[in-house]
């Protein structure tokens, strides 16, 4: 399956899957069901009187044009049926997925869904190789399968022991995602150790995080970073997660 490099906010990159071309039709066909069932709805609700609808029909016909885009912002790059299929837009630099980017992919749709049955989104994704249509192209954006299990890295928090002192008090200067971003960089790493590219996302993880604590220290990459996990659980002090 191919893969994308997503680029973090520490300028680490780290690898993803990118969704399928079946797992985006799939999905697509699930939000159409949604639509559809939608209209059955108001079909049933006003099938005594179809008159009834009268001008209200543009304001039910809102929800459906407005659809992908509404889902995608407020869940943050996924429709009912890109959480099903496990699927999400995702910026290519690792930023935010904004507004903007959302509209940008909504508006193309048009292009590349609505004409000629979605045969023009087809062959672009398969021709571009990294999960774009023309809509993820002009918005910077791909779509990238989620792993199905929990791992180490869905919370910022760990299990420490009671009795832990922190090494660098200045992991405090550290945020929720920082973390998030470090424990999975370990965690590749944990996978594939020997994997020479992974020893040096993690020099430059480190040296990011080393950047912005202002500390330096004489131990490895993997025990450095462990370290500012574990640091960082207990200068919040809050209750840890299970993760």
């Amino acid at each position: 399956m191919e893969t994308f490099n997503l680029n973090t906010s520490q300028n680490v990159d780290l690898q993803y899957q990118i969704a399928s071309l079946g797992d985006r039709i799939l999905a697509y066909l699930l939000d159409a069901l949604f639509i559809g069932s939608y209209f059955l709805f108001l079909l049933l609700i006003f099938s005594s009187n179809l008159s009834d609808l009268g001008g209200w029909f543009l304001l039910f016909f809102i929800p459906v044009i407005f659809y992908h885009l509404l889902f995608e912002m407020v869940f943050n790059g996924q429709s009912p049926g890109k959480m099903i299929m496990r699927i999400k837009v995702v910026k290519t630099d690792g930023s935010h997925l904004t507004f903007g980017a959302c509209f940008i992919r909504w508006i193309f749709r048009i292009i590349d869904v609505s004409l000629m049955a979605g045969a023009i989104a087809v062959l672009i994704i398969i021709i571009n190789g990294k999960g774009q249509r023309i809509g993820d192209i002009a918005a910077s954006t791909t779509v990238l399968r989620i792993h199905k299990k929990k791992s180490m890295t869905s919370s910022p928090f760990m299990n420490i022991e009671k009795s832990y002192t922190p090494h660098f008090h200045q992991a405090e200067l550290l945020s929720d995602k920082d973390i998030l971003v470090v424990k999975e960089v370990l965690e590749v790493y944990r996978k594939s150790p020997d994997n020479k590219s992974n020893h040096v996302i993690l020099l430059k993880t480190r040296e990011a995080i080393s950047k912005k604590m202002a500390v330096t220290s004489d131990m490895t990459d993997v025990q450095f970073l462990y370290a500012i996990v574990k640091d960082y659980n207990s200068i919040h002090m809050r209750e840890p997660a299970n993760v």
